[in-house]
């Protein structure tokens, strides 16, 4: 008679057991398992190892994933999450003036060309009346020119005051592009008016001016930032230069979200050291910013060493074991709170980690703590990885 394994791993209060029932009759079997599995609220799948999620945190079953790291051991130093030069814009006036009008919000995303704001100005509305008033004397002096040029097509115009009026012209056609290119540098509309636009496509960070307050060109009133285009800053230990050149591949982690973890290279190395710190400053650029991101934000680079793709699939030491002579380890399932065996093939071990040479993807989620954990529940419920799906 064939029999169902079903394992189901109870954790309570630190101590763990596995239990099941086995029956001659199948049909009793079946009502028994049903029954049962109705009053846990946990399915059942051959093969797998069921944890709820209270029980995990009791034995210290913590998630992971398999990621590629050197093996030799890498240098952590402190670092800093900071926007790139260019991906940061302050927007103000190139002339004084007043807010009229505010266009945005802080935390706005706009696009490059959105208008932000709009200042008055005194010295826009004085560039905007000379151009006029530029304009109103270029036609009277083309009307003259004109005159003069008619004259001396029919011999009665003198030669002298062609010229002069040739001159005027000339002049002031010249002052009206001036004044015209003035206004244009400005970003000036009617009536003395500056539209402040976004140079670039991002979000507002900062926004330092109000309706009615002035705006001068030595103060931003925006500042719009494109949110991935970051970068992180470290310092690297004299003694520890050695181990660092363009194109070192990083592992950035941040204080403030302990899991995240962002793989970089080493984009830039200072000339010299920094003579205060002793310490030779370096620039990671990610390869997957996290929206996360925020300029100033905390945390550690660590130098792994050649490059990325020199790196091997590792995962902590801990989240492997052997079952049934089998080197294994416990991927999560596509069930609720439950793992699968998975066999897999090792290489390297340095640093609590192993390479993984086969039996992994990369990204794969895992428990990497509480192997033991899982292994023993396995065990005691008679189930080797050969009967893992």
């Amino acid at each position: 008679m064939m029999r169902g394994r079903f394992i189901t791993l109870w954790l309570a209060l630190g101590a763990i057991g596995c239990s099941g029932a086995a029956h001659d009759d199948h049909e009793h079997e079946h009502e028994e398992t049903e029954a049962h599995a109705d009053d846990e609220h946990e399915s059942r799948v051959p093969g797998q190892v069921h944890v709820s999620a209270e029980a995990q945190e009791r034995a210290g079953i913590r998630i992971g994933r398999a990621e590629r790291r050197a093996l030799r051991g890498g240098v952590a130093i402190p670092a800093e999450v900071q926007f790139e030069p260019s991906s940061t814009a302050h927007v103000s006036p190139l002339a004084p003036g007043r807010i009229t009008a505010v266009s945005v919000s802080l935390g706005d995303t706009v696009t490059r060309g959105q208008v932000l704001g709009v200042v008055a100005s005194i010295d826009v509305s004085t560039a905007r009346a000379s151009l006029n008033q530029a304009r109103t004397r270029l036609t009277a002096a083309e009307a003259t020119l004109r005159r003069q040029q008619l004259l001396a097509t029919e011999g009665i115009g003198a030669q002298r005051e062609l010229i002069d009026a040739e001159a005027q012209v000339g002049e002031l056609r010249a002052e009206v592009q001036g004044l015209q290119r003035q206004l244009s540098v400005f970003g000036a509309g009617r009536a003395g008016e500056l539209a402040l636009t976004s140079p670039i496509d991002g979000v507002v960070v900062a926004l330092h001016g109000t309706l009615g307050e002035t705006a001068t060109p030595d103060q931003p009133v925006f500042i719009v930032t494109d949110p991935l285009r970051v970068f992180v800053r470290g310092n690297v230990p004299e003694l520890e230069i050695s181990d660092v050149a363009a194109g070192t591949a990083a592992v950035v982690r941040l204080h403030a979200f302990p899991d995240l973890v962002m793989s970089g290279a080493v984009t830039y190395v200072a000339p010299a050291l920094d003579e205060a710190t002793r310490s030779l400053p370096v620039r990671v650029t990610l390869e997957t910013p996290d929206m996360r991101l925020r300029s100033g934000l905390f945390g550690t680079i660590e130098l792994l060493g050649g490059s990325a793709d020199e790196r091997p699939l590792v995962v902590p030491v801990e989240s492997v074991a052997t079952l049934d002579g089998q080197t294994v380890v416990f991927l999560v399932g596509h069930e609720p709170n439950s793992f699968e065996v998975q066999p897999v093939a090792l290489g390297r071990r340095a640093a609590g980690l192993i390479e993984v040479r086969s039996g992994l993807d990369e990204g794969a989620e895992l428990a990497v703590s509480g192997a033991f954990t899982l292994k023993s529940a396995v065990e005691s419920g008679e189930l080797s990885a050969g009967h893992q799906h």
